[in-house]
């Protein structure tokens, strides 16, 4: 016979509510889920031993590799290997340290536009192309272009540059001859002329005798204010047209050739202090060196 539930009572009724202190017999009370625990109350949470307060970290003091000998050894290993890559780099790359780049990019308004006209008319008195000492501790290094136009510089051979390919498509531009492939062959020649020139220049102070103590990147700057008188050529072509062009080529050219050949004296007897009975010697490379700066310029020089 099926059970009967009396009317008015639930079965539910019968039964503890629940987390309520039971009898004896019915063993511990069970304690209220945690879903039924007030909800804005912050209960502390014991932190384990790799935790942000430890500052081992999960790296740390219970990893034996790492704290013991062998991560010493690692330590001192990795330390010895990368301070022979840094000098070692430095060796073959320390004409292109960051001191030595600020030195010729050290310039002002004034040095410009007298190092301009030294290179357009370096015959005038004015400039003696003996560059300025300055006494350190230790010795004595020159002075930067800021305070001495004597002084070779960076700026003026990459402005010049620059320059030189923006006008070179001008005046292919203006002439029809302009492709997409202009700017980059402008750049090539410009940069091969440069490289070219300061090749020159290594060679002959190889020649001359002269120690290795002149900077590459001093006989770079040297070597790249050929563009100045380029870049003058290319505008009279453009403005005056063809006969006033090869006059500025010409003009341009020897100006160049006596600003090489006094800037290369001033190295071989101030700086090598090389004289002697091979003058004669020193004499025809210099010429040789002047009279290279015609056919230079002119490969360069792009007209209408």
């Amino acid at each position: 016979m099926a059970y009967q539930q009396p009317y008015g009572q639930s079965f539910y009724a019968q039964q503890p509510s629940y987390g309520q202190q039971a009898s004896s017999s019915q063993g511990p009370a069970v304690p209220y889920p945690p879903a039924f625990q007030q909800p804005n109350v912050y209960v502390p949470q014991p932190q384990s031993q790799g935790g942000a307060n430890n500052p081992a970290g999960f790296m740390g003091a219970a990893d034996p590799f790492m704290t013991g000998i062998a991560g010493n050894v690692l330590q001192q290993s990795s330390e010895t290997y990368f301070r022979r890559g840094q000098a070692f780099v430095q060796s073959r790359m320390g004409f292109l340290s960051t001191g030595a780049l600020h030195y010729y990019f050290n310039i002002s308004s004034d040095y410009v536009r007298n190092k301009l006209l030294m290179l357009m008319a370096p015959f005038l008195r004015r400039f003696d192309y003996n560059r300025k000492p300055e006494q350190i501790s230790g010795g004595h290094k020159y002075m930067p272009p800021r305070q001495d136009v004597n002084a070779p510089d960076m700026y003026i051979p990459l402005m010049a540059l620059c320059t030189y390919c923006i006008l070179g498509s001008v005046i292919r531009i203006g002439s029809g001859r302009f492709t997409p492939d202009s700017m980059y062959g402008l750049a090539s020649s410009g940069i091969g002329a440069w490289i070219l020139q300061l090749v020159i220049f290594k060679v002959l102070l190889f020649l001359l005798s002269i120690p290795g103590g002149i900077p590459t990147l001093e006989v770079a700057c040297y070597s790249g204010y050929a563009f100045v008188p380029v870049c003058f050529s290319m505008v009279a072509s453009m403005l005056a047209g063809r006969y006033v062009y090869w006059a500025v080529w010409a003009y341009g050219a020897l100006c160049m050739a006596i600003f090489s050949v006094r800037t290369m004296k001033r190295i071989l007897y101030q700086e090598a202090h090389q004289f002697g009975a091979e003058a004669s010697l020193y004499n025809y490379l210099l010429l040789g060196l002047g009279l290279f700066q015609f056919p230079l310029t002119a490969w360069l020089a792009v007209t209408r």
